[in-house]
């Protein structure tokens, strides 16, 4: 195993199911129910695997252009999602 493929595990990891993720369900938890919250998260491991299995044809569909623009536009989109997650704690706290 090259040292490049031995470190892709550790990093993977931590973005599929650390703190992020862990805290994301929590709250979605509170806010709408287990049964939806579990359906949830079955899609997404759905929608992870698919997206692992065909990887290599995205990347080579998207090229190293269109897969730098991809990661940004998700950090965007996760920016986002914290930001809201950060306005509802405010608005429930001072309310």
């Amino acid at each position: 195993m090259t040292p490049e493929g031995a470190g892709a595990v550790p990093m993977a990891f931590p973005l599929l199911a650390g703190p992020g993720a862990i805290t994301t369900t929590i709250v979605m938890l509170q806010i709408t129910g287990i049964i939806e919250v579990i359906i949830a998260v079955i899609v997404v491991i759905l929608l992870t695997s698919v997206v692992l299995i065909l990887i290599d044809r995205i990347y080579l569909f998207l090229g190293e252009t269109g897969s730098a623009v991809a990661a940004r536009l998700m950090a965007i989109f996760i920016a986002a999602i914290a930001f809201q997650f950060m306005i509802e704690g405010l608005r429930f706290y001072f309310t």
